[in-house]
Protein backbone atom coordinates (compact mmCIF):
# COMPACT_ATOMS: atom_id res chain seq x y z
CA UNK A 1 0.00 0.00 0.00
CA UNK A 2 1.28 3.23 -0.75
CA UNK A 3 1.49 6.32 1.16
CA UNK A 4 -0.56 8.24 0.19
CA UNK A 5 -4.02 7.94 1.85
CA UNK A 6 -6.74 10.51 0.76
CA UNK A 7 -8.54 10.79 -2.44
CA UNK A 8 -10.65 12.91 -4.17
CA UNK A 9 -13.17 11.63 -6.54
CA UNK A 10 -15.57 14.27 -8.44
CA UNK A 11 -17.95 12.47 -10.27
CA UNK A 12 -21.55 12.91 -11.43
CA UNK A 13 -22.35 9.51 -11.96
CA UNK A 14 -23.76 8.24 -8.84
CA UNK A 15 -23.00 4.63 -10.03
CA UNK A 16 -19.61 5.14 -11.05
CA UNK A 17 -18.88 6.96 -7.86
CA UNK A 18 -20.19 4.59 -5.80
CA UNK A 19 -18.13 1.82 -6.78
CA UNK A 20 -14.87 3.85 -7.24
CA UNK A 21 -15.80 5.11 -3.56
CA UNK A 22 -16.65 1.57 -2.36
CA UNK A 23 -13.20 -0.10 -4.20
CA UNK A 24 -10.73 2.22 -2.88
CA UNK A 25 -12.13 2.10 0.57
CA UNK A 26 -11.45 -1.66 0.67
CA UNK A 27 -7.85 -0.89 -0.66
CA UNK A 28 -7.71 1.59 2.47
CA UNK A 29 -7.76 4.49 0.90
CA UNK A 30 -9.57 7.44 2.78
CA UNK A 31 -12.23 8.84 0.23
CA UNK A 32 -14.66 12.08 -0.49
CA UNK A 33 -16.53 12.12 -3.41
CA UNK A 34 -18.26 15.10 -4.60
CA UNK A 35 -20.62 15.38 -8.08
CA UNK A 36 -18.96 18.70 -9.45
CA UNK A 37 -15.96 20.97 -9.36
CA UNK A 38 -17.73 23.43 -6.90
CA UNK A 39 -18.32 21.03 -4.45
CA UNK A 40 -14.87 19.55 -4.76
CA UNK A 41 -13.22 23.56 -4.34
CA UNK A 42 -15.56 23.37 -1.27
CA UNK A 43 -13.55 20.26 0.11
CA UNK A 44 -10.57 21.06 -0.80
CA UNK A 45 -10.70 24.48 1.35
CA UNK A 46 -10.44 21.95 5.19
CA UNK A 47 -9.18 18.73 3.39
CA UNK A 48 -5.93 17.79 1.77
CA UNK A 49 -6.39 15.15 -0.68
CA UNK A 50 -3.04 13.12 -1.96
CA UNK A 51 -4.85 12.36 -5.67
CA UNK A 52 -8.01 13.33 -6.95
CA UNK A 53 -9.78 11.41 -9.60
CA UNK A 54 -11.42 14.32 -12.10
CA UNK A 55 -14.41 13.67 -14.31
CA UNK A 56 -14.60 16.13 -16.75
CA UNK A 57 -17.93 16.58 -17.62
CA UNK A 58 -19.89 17.39 -14.60
CA UNK A 59 -22.51 19.75 -13.92
CA UNK A 60 -22.15 22.86 -12.35
CA UNK A 61 -18.48 23.16 -12.57
CA UNK A 62 -16.98 21.01 -14.88
CA UNK A 63 -13.88 19.20 -14.42
CA UNK A 64 -11.20 21.74 -16.59
CA UNK A 65 -13.00 24.54 -14.56
CA UNK A 66 -12.04 22.93 -11.27
CA UNK A 67 -8.45 22.00 -12.38
CA UNK A 68 -8.26 26.09 -13.06
CA UNK A 69 -9.13 26.92 -10.26
CA UNK A 70 -7.47 23.99 -8.12
CA UNK A 71 -3.99 25.18 -9.21
CA UNK A 72 -4.60 28.46 -8.45
CA UNK A 73 -5.04 27.73 -4.75
CA UNK A 74 -2.43 27.51 -2.10
CA UNK A 75 0.55 25.11 -3.33
CA UNK A 76 -0.84 22.01 -0.79
CA UNK A 77 -3.73 21.51 -2.56
CA UNK A 78 -2.80 22.77 -6.16
CA UNK A 79 -0.28 20.53 -6.78
CA UNK A 80 -2.14 17.56 -5.64
CA UNK A 81 -2.33 14.96 -8.81
CA UNK A 82 -4.93 14.39 -11.01
CA UNK A 83 -6.26 11.67 -13.22
CA UNK A 84 -8.64 12.39 -15.74
CA UNK A 85 -11.42 9.78 -16.00
CA UNK A 86 -13.32 10.53 -19.48
CA UNK A 87 -15.84 9.26 -22.12
CA UNK A 88 -14.44 11.61 -24.87
CA UNK A 89 -12.66 9.75 -27.84
CA UNK A 90 -9.99 12.75 -27.17
CA UNK A 91 -9.18 12.24 -23.07
CA UNK A 92 -5.73 11.92 -23.31
CA UNK A 93 -5.15 14.86 -24.92
CA UNK A 94 -7.61 16.82 -22.17
CA UNK A 95 -5.59 15.12 -19.31
CA UNK A 96 -2.29 16.95 -21.25
CA UNK A 97 -3.64 20.01 -21.44
CA UNK A 98 -4.87 19.94 -18.08
CA UNK A 99 -1.37 18.71 -16.61
CA UNK A 100 -2.98 15.49 -15.79
CA UNK A 101 -0.86 12.59 -14.36
CA UNK A 102 -2.59 10.15 -16.18
CA UNK A 103 -6.19 9.72 -18.19
CA UNK A 104 -8.45 6.62 -18.03
CA UNK A 105 -11.20 6.72 -20.79
CA UNK A 106 -14.81 5.59 -19.94
CA UNK A 107 -16.10 3.03 -19.41
CA UNK A 108 -13.15 1.61 -17.45
CA UNK A 109 -12.10 -1.55 -16.03
CA UNK A 110 -11.98 -1.00 -11.90
CA UNK A 111 -8.74 -3.09 -11.92
CA UNK A 112 -6.80 0.02 -14.56
CA UNK A 113 -7.94 2.38 -11.80
CA UNK A 114 -6.49 0.44 -8.75
CA UNK A 115 -3.19 0.10 -10.53
CA UNK A 116 -3.22 3.37 -11.88
CA UNK A 117 -3.76 4.91 -8.50
CA UNK A 118 -1.35 2.67 -6.82
CA UNK A 119 0.96 3.24 -9.49
CA UNK A 120 0.71 7.25 -8.88
CA UNK A 121 0.96 6.99 -5.22
CA UNK A 122 4.16 5.19 -5.77
CA UNK A 123 5.72 7.76 -7.69
CA UNK A 124 4.70 10.58 -5.69
CA UNK A 125 5.90 9.24 -2.36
Amino acid sequence: MCEARRILILEDDVQIATVLRDSLGDEGYEVRCVANGRDGLLVLQSWEPDLILLDLTMPMMDGPTFRSAQRMLRPAVANVPVIVLSGARDAHAQADRLAAVAAIAKPFELDDILTTVARICRRSH
